[in-house]
């Protein structure tokens, strides 16, 4: 996993999990996908594959 900067709108648009979740048990249970592209920002890994909805 790489680490990335990300700016405060893109953690808006995309799903994150906490550092202490499991970015293998997302993609097992389906998630995410096998091949999403996860990034480190932080505390949180975001999946930069998947856009959130924003309200």
């Amino acid at each position: 996993m790489r680490y990335q900067k990300l700016t405060e709108y893109e953690k808006t648009i995309h799903p994150s999990i906490h550092i202490s979740g499991s970015v293998r048990g997302m993609k097992k249970l389906g998630y995410w996908g096998k091949h999403d592209q996860c990034v480190r920002c932080g505390n949180y890994i975001y999946n930069l594959s998947i856009f959130a909805k924003i309200m």
